[in-house]
C-alpha cells in the first residue's frame, strides 16, 4: 500500500508502474508483511483447487507460491507491472497451463473462473464496489473470491507524523461487508489482524516501503522529509524501534 496514490488517471497508473517495476527485484527481500499476509489467505484455500483460478496482483508471487503446491487445472496470473512478472515467471515454476495479463486488474477482461484470488491488492481499487461487480461478472456459478487487504489504521503514525491524510482510501469492516452485500456476494468467511511492526528507524521504515514500491519519499521535499523522518522518531520511537501499525483484513466471499 501506499500513502501517496490520490486516483487513477492513467499519468498516476503509470507511475504506479513506474514504481513497483523499478523495484521487482527487491520486493521479495522486503515483502516480509506481504509474506505473512499470503500465509494467512492461504489457509482460506480450498483442499482441492477448482478448475479455473485467477490470481489478481501475482506481483513476484508471493501468494502464487501456496497455489502452486495444489494441482491445478488452469491458471491466470496478473499484474499491473510487467517487470513484476518477469521475475516471477525467473523464479517460479508455473504449469504449463498458466497464463500471464499484465494490466490494472480494474479494468482488463478477464476468462470466466471459478476462484479469483488477491493478496495485499484491493486496497489499490479506485472503485470497489464497480470493480466486484465487474468480478462477479466473470466467476461461475458459485464462484468464489478470497482476497486480503489494509484497513484505515493503518500506517497511522506515519499520517500523524507527516500531518497529512492519506489519499489512498483505506476502507473499514463495515464498508468492505456493506460493498460484498450490495454487490450480492455472500461471506463465508472473515478474520483481522492489527499489528505493530518495529524498524530500527523511520529511515529504515520508508527505505523498506520504497523497496517493494510504495515508499511516501515523493510526497516531500528534503527539508521535509528530514523533519518527518524526525518528527516520527520523537514520537513512535521505543527500545526495539520504531513502530507502524498495520490492519488487515481476510475475506472469503461467494457468488
Amino acid at each position: 500500500m501506499t500513502l501517496d496514490h490520490p486516483n487513477r488517471s492513467s499519468d498516476i497508473e503509470k507511475k504506479i508502474v513506474e514504481s513497483f517495476s523499478k523495484y521487482a527485484r527487491s520486493y521479495d527481500r522486503y515483502a516480509l508483511l506481504q509474506r505473512s499476509m499470503a500465509e494467512r489467505l492461504a489457509s482460506f484455500l480450498p483442499q482441492k483447487p477448482p478448475p479455473h483460478i485467477i490470481e489478481l496482483g501475482c506481483g513476484t508471487g508471493v501468494f502464487t507460491r501456496h497455489l502452486l503446491t495444489m494441482p491445478l487445472k488452469n491458471l491466470t496470473l496478473n499484474d499491473i507491472s510487467p517487470e513484476m512478472i518477469k521475475i516471477l515467471k525467473a523464479r517460479l515454476s508455473t504449469p504449463g497451463n498458466t497464463k500471464f495479463l499484465v494490466g490494472n486488474a480494474e479494468k482488463i477482461t478477464l476468462e470466466m473462473a471459478d476462484l479469483i484470488c488477491a493478496n495485499a491488492v484491493f486496497q489499490w481499487f479506485e472503485n470497489p464496489l464497480e470493480t466486484l461487480t465487474g468480478l462477479k461478472s466473470s466467476l461461475n456459478k458459485k464462484g468464489s473470491i478470497l482476497f486480503s487487504t489494509f484497513g484505515p489504521e493503518t500506517l497511522m503514525e506515519f499520517r500523524q507524523a507527516a500531518n497529512i491524510v492519506s489519499p489512498t482510501t483505506l476502507y473499514t469492516i463495515k464498508q468492505w461487508k456493506n460493498f460484498i452485500k450490495d454487490t450480492g456476494f455472500v461471506l463465508r468467511s472473515f478474520d483481522m489482524e492489527k499489528r505493530k511492526i518495529f524498524s530500527p528507524s523511520a529511515m529504515n521504515l520508508i527505505k523498506n516501503l520504497q523497496q517493494i514500491g510504495a515508499a511516501p519519499i515523493r510526497m516531500f521535499n528534503a527539508g521535509g522529509l528530514r523533519k518527518l523522518i524526525r518528527d516520527y522518531d520523537k514520537h513512535f520511537s521505543t527500545d526495539q524501534g520504531v513502530y507502524a501499525t498495520w490492519e488487515l483484513y481476510y475475506f472469503s466471499i461467494t457468488c
